[in-house]
């Protein structure tokens, strides 16, 4: 087992969970598993993503897996709705344990990796479990599939991060905050921007939310790598 630390788990509980979920995120909550996790992403009313990850059930729970740095902005937003709601979301964030092997306790979660259902509120010796953060960063940038962080929040629209590539968005599910702006954008075809990798030349000059200049072209910079990384730039 291998602690997988830039990425956290919220679960949310309560009568007709789904049901509310399916209102605030852009996949389908209906089609949500325990074998396998399903991406998603929640946007604003504007339709920017202002989180994003994977969704699965936890039996007792719908669990969320995101980037550590933007449980809080996704606890407001969420927020909001949920005192109107009988669901709650769990006031601490599960650390995120990810393996090699599937068994009956995991969930696939990208190729080669999946996670552990049943996941420990406290880290298990962590001197003890290696912290795969770095790896599974690299092949996310392999695979062209981003994981917001903080810095980049609210900025984008699925499209122009590939979610529906990756099976992110669903067109043809109810409404959910921020689905007008994201379905027009999609069927209009408005998106004049789009997900692209790039190589880093200048380690020091690349920061993550800012613009990245090269010889070949520019973009906002998404996601960072050892030696390349992901930006979102002009089509």
């Amino acid at each position: 087992m291998n602690n997988w630390q830039d990425a956290r788990m919220l679960k949310l509980a309560g009568f007709a969970a789904n049901e509310f979920l399916q209102g605030y995120v852009t996949c389908n909550t209906d089609r949500l598993s325990e074998l396998a996790c399903t991406p998603f992403a929640a946007c604003s009313l504007q339709g920017r993503v202002i989180a994003n990850g994977w969704a699965l059930l936890l039996g007792d729970a719908i669990g969320l897996v995101i980037h550590h740095t933007t449980v809080q902005t996704f606890r407001d937003y969420l927020a909001p709705y949920l005192r109107f709601s009988k669901c709650t979301l769990n006031g601490s964030e599960d650390f995120v344990y990810v393996t090699r092997s599937a068994n009956a306790t995991t969930a696939e979660l990208i190729s080669g990796w999946h996670l552990v259902r049943d996941i420990p509120t406290a880290p298990v010796e962590t001197a003890q479990v290696p912290d795969v953060s770095p790896l599974i960063n690299e092949q996310l940038i392999e695979r062209r599939m981003v994981l917001i962080q903080q810095a980049c929040s609210g900025r984008h629209l699925p499209q122009m991060l590939a979610l529906q590539e990756h099976g992110a968005v669903d067109f043809d599910k109810g409404c959910y905050l921020g689905q007008e702006v994201v379905a027009r954008a999609s069927f209009r075809g408005a998106v004049k921007r789009n997900l692209a990798a790039f190589a880093i030349d200048e380690p020091t000059a690349v920061e993550l939310g800012k613009t990245y200049e090269k010889a070949d072209g520019k973009g906002e910079v998404v996601m960072l790598g050892e030696k390349q990384g992901l930006w979102v730039t002009r089509i």
